[in-house]
């Protein structure tokens, strides 16, 4: 009896768009690779026009949404990594820690008037330590919600006897230049004609979803070395990028850990 072979599962939808796109591009490679293979009249025909069973219609289905979603990652990519917003990010973060970390150490100042201005600072911004590893929305306003607190009554007092004014303005500077920017973006993207690749991703799945159903079933009726070969190499592939994204996850806690211990440092204040 000849062995079965299925296909593996996959979660799609906990890929990233990039990872998501690499997937789709190498199935389509392995989908579209492919040598017609004359049929023996032994053979049960499940769909003689193509080797994986997989209508001419749905292959160009997939096609078609699989350039679309090139268009939205690459869009949406070269937006998100634009270099102004990441570099704006960094220095409000560089700034948030330094302001937090240096009203705490100066809680135990020697000096009385430090020590008491570190105190009634330390009660504002105790919620919002940690507030840099934030998504960057949640970020925004959070820094936002910091400097409404730092203006009231007493605090830019607070501020000055620890020579802090300057590094809040700064602040204030950088996130509303993030802010600004932000919304730029937005209004960009509502603008642009590209569809979104979550509802592109949507008909992909089925897509997918079907082709590998026809693929499963053509090689259970109609096998052939084009059909062993394709399940195959659809589950190793399945199996590198199960790996591939376990990876990213690890890397990314690991990275989370450390910006969070370094945060939680308390440097010297001089």
């Amino acid at each position: 009896m000849a062995e079965i072979i299925k296909i593996k599962s996959i979660n799609l939808t906990k890929l990233n768009n990039a990872e998501y796109r690499t997937f789709m591009a190498r199935f389509q490679n392995l989908i579209m690779n492919e040598e017609e293979e004359a049929e023996t009249p032994e053979v049960v025909s499940l769909n003689t026009s193509d080797p994986l069973g997989i209508s001419e219609e749905l292959r160009q289905a997939f096609n078609e949404d699989f350039d679309a979603l090139t268009d939205s990652v690459n869009q949406t990519t070269a937006s998100e990594e634009t270099a102004p917003m990441n570099a704006l990010d960094k220095e409000r973060g560089d700034l948030l820690v330094y302001l937090t970390t240096t009203i705490s150490q100066t809680r135990k100042n020697p000096i009385e008037a430090k020590r008491t201005a570190a105190d009634k600072l330390y009660i504002i911004v105790k919620p919002y330590v940690g507030a840099s590893n934030l998504p960057r929305l949640q970020e925004t306003a959070a820094i936002e919600g910091l400097l409404i607190d730092l203006a009231k009554e007493g605090m830019p007092e607070a501020l000055e006897e620890l020579n802090l004014t300057e590094i809040v303005a700064l602040l204030k500077e950088k996130n509303k230049s993030y802010a600004e920017l932000t919304e730029q973006r937005s209004n960009a993207k509502a603008d642009s004609t590209v569809e979104s690749a979550k509802k592109i991703r949507m008909r992909m799945d089925e897509e997918y979803d079907e082709m590998t159903t026809y693929a499963f079933a053509m090689n259970v009726l109609n096998p052939t070395e084009r059909t062993n070969n394709f399940m195959s190499r659809l589950n190793v592939l399945i199996d590198e990028t199960k790996a591939l994204y376990n990876q990213r996850i690890a890397l990314a806690k690991v990275a989370a850990d450390k910006k969070k211990d370094s945060e939680e440092e308390t440097p010297s204040v001089v």
